[in-house]
């Protein structure tokens, strides 16, 4: 009896050894002067911005024009694309945990003697003063929305207010080059000010999917006039994401990977050409005929809500609180 109550015991630690979350070496890349420190500045911070976006579609497509073979000869147009949906998340989830992970990065702060300063210091800077109205709001997250990339879920906390841009001042309203990037220049112009606080925004993106084709196999299928596409699960907090103090943006370089969210599962979508080596004999004519081939494929991959949840957190918390340990020795 004895035997089988170890054996029983061993079985049931082999599976949670095996389904366990574990989050991955976090390495902080400094962007930013190479003498950045921050013993100078005022222990206060300004928090402009928190977001997170969560990555819940992917789309990848490809395509290689036809023409004239080499040796003689007519290929046709090849097109392939694949598209990547997950499924079993509730975007309400994923806003509470936006709300629960600003609740602890502002603790965190707090617990490294950092103040948190009124956003309305940022919002009345003068680098705001300029047609503020139409280009900015003042607003605390609204729930789930649609972020800049395809697939992704944006999210803001709903406790406090930030600077937002609105959308509409994009390339696409307003045509001058010089607006392109009017939010990233003004808070250049804010940063380089003499304030009494710590310019602050955070950009956190959280990743399921990724292309996994090589630049080896591109080449091949370049010169092959194939088109391919390649993609993977995968559970990363991206080296996309940004946290900026002033001048210094900390990136986590390579990303900072969860293990035991995602099971691992690989798609792979190619066409071929249609070729014509031959070509068909009229007379006083020898005529080519191709036709242009393409490949889709959609496919739903399921998540367990309660792992990505979990998973999500611990990586971000992991991320955020390297960062803060960063700011706190270069403060201190």
């Amino acid at each position: 009896m004895m035997k089988i109550r170890c054996s029983m015991v061993l079985f049931l630690f082999a599976i949670l050894t095996i389904s366990a979350q574990n989050v991955g070496e976090v390495k902080i890349k400094t962007l930013g002067p190479a003498n950045l420190n921050y013993r100078k500045s005022p222990k206060r911070i300004v928090i402009s911005d928190f977001q997170v976006n969560y990555q819940t579609a992917l789309h990848l497509k490809d395509s290689k024009k036809g023409g004239k073979l080499w040796r003689g000869g007519l290929k046709g147009d090849a097109k392939a694309s694949l598209t990547l949906v997950l499924d079993g998340l509730d975007p309400d989830d994923l806003q509470k945990l936006t709300d629960r992970l600003f609740q602890d990065y502002v603790a965190n702060l707090k617990s490294k003697g950092f103040e948190i300063a009124p956003i309305e210091e940022l919002w009345n800077n003068k680098a705001y003063e300029k047609n503020r109205e139409k280009r900015w709001e003042l607003t605390a997250g609204q729930g789930p929305e649609k972020g800049k990339e395809f697939g992704t879920i944006l999210t803001r906390p709903t406790t406090q207010k930030f600077v937002v841009p609105f959308r509409t001042m994009g390339k696409d309203a307003i045509p001058l080059a010089g607006f392109a990037d009017y939010a990233g220049n003004t808070e250049s112009r804010v940063v380089n000010q003499k304030t009494d606080f710590i310019f602050n925004k955070v950009v956190l993106v959280v990743n399921v999917f990724e292309d996994s084709q090589s630049e080896v196999s591109r080449t091949l299928n370049r010169h092959a006039g194939n088109a391919r596409v390649k993609a993977e699960t995968t559970f990363v907090i991206s080296e996309e994401s940004s946290i900026m103090f002033d001048m210094g943006h900390f990136v986590p370089r390579g990303g900072v990977e969860v293990s035991g969210v995602m099971e691992r599962q690989k798609f792979d979508v190619a066409q071929t050409p249609d070729r014509d080596k031959l070509g068909t004999d009229m007379g006083v004519l020898r005529v080519w005929s191709v036709d242009h081939q393409e490949k889709a494929n959609y496919s739903i991959v399921k998540c367990d809500p309660k792992k990505y949840l979990e998973g999500a957190e611990k990586g971000l918390n992991a991320y955020l609180d390297a960062v803060l340990q960063k700011l706190a020795d270069k403060a201190d």
